[in-house]
C-alpha cells in the first residue's frame, strides 16, 4: 500500500536533545568530582615521596664517593648536613674529577615538606662507607624523618651505611 505524501509518520529525532545533553553533563561532572581528589592526594604523596627519594640518593652518592676516595679524615668524607627543616647541604663530587665539590643547597621550600630535627645534623661516610660523626665514631641510630600532608617517610640507615626508606602514614 502507498503511502499518501500527506499522511504523518513519526519522524526520527535528528540532534541532542537538551536532556540528552544534561545527563552526559551530570555523568561527567560526577566522574571529574571523584576523580580530582585522588589526582590530588597522588600528588601530595609523589612530592613526599620524591623530596626523600632525592635525599637518599645524595646520602648514597656521599657514601660512595667516600668509598671511593678512601675517605680516612673528615675533611675527605663526603657529606649532607640537615640545616634546618627545609634546607639541606650536600658535599660530593658532583662533576666526577676526584675532588669534592663546594657544597650544594637544596631547598624544600616549595615542596610542602619537612625534615625533623635536631639541627644542624651531618651525615659523614668515611672510607667503608659507614655514617660516622665528627670524631668518626658509627653512629648506629642515624635517620631523618620527612613529613608532609600524607604522612611521614623516613630515611635511616642500616648496618653498612646504605640509605633505606620507609613511608609510614
Amino acid at each position: 500500500m502507498k503511502r499518501s505524501p500527506s499522511s504523518k509518520t513519526p519522524a526520527l529525532s535528528k540532534g541532542i536533545a537538551v536532556l540528552d545533553l544534561l545527563i552526559v553533563t551530570m555523568i561527567v561532572a560526577t566522574i571529574i568530582c571523584l576523580l580530582v581528589p585522588t589526582i590530588i592526594s597522588a600528588h601530595k604523596n609523589l612530592g613526599l615521596a620524591n623530596a626523600a627519594q632525592e635525599f637518599s640518593s645524595f646520602l648514597q652518592q656521599a657514601r660512595s664517593d667516600s668509598r671511593k676516595f678512601h675517605a680516612q679524615s673528615a675533611a675527605q668524607m663526603a657529606q649532607v648536613t640537615v640545616v634546618n627543616d627545609r634546607y639541606y647541604f650536600v658535599t660530593i663530587d658532583a662533576n666526577g674529577d676526584g675532588v669534592l665539590d663546594p657544597p650544594i643547597v637544596v631547598s624544600l621550600e616549595n615542596r610542602r615538606v619537612r625534615m625533623d630535627g635536631p639541627y644542624p645534623r651531618t651525615f659523614r661516610f668515611d672510607w667503608l662507607g659507614r655514617v660516622v660523626d665528627s670524631n668518626q665514631t658509627t653512629l648506629s641510630s642515624a635517620a631523618v624523618t620527612f613529613s608532609g600532608e600524607s604522612g611521614k617517610t623516613l630515611v635511616k640507615f642500616d648496618g653498612a651505611g646504605q640509605p633505606v626508606m620507609t613511608a609510614s602514614k
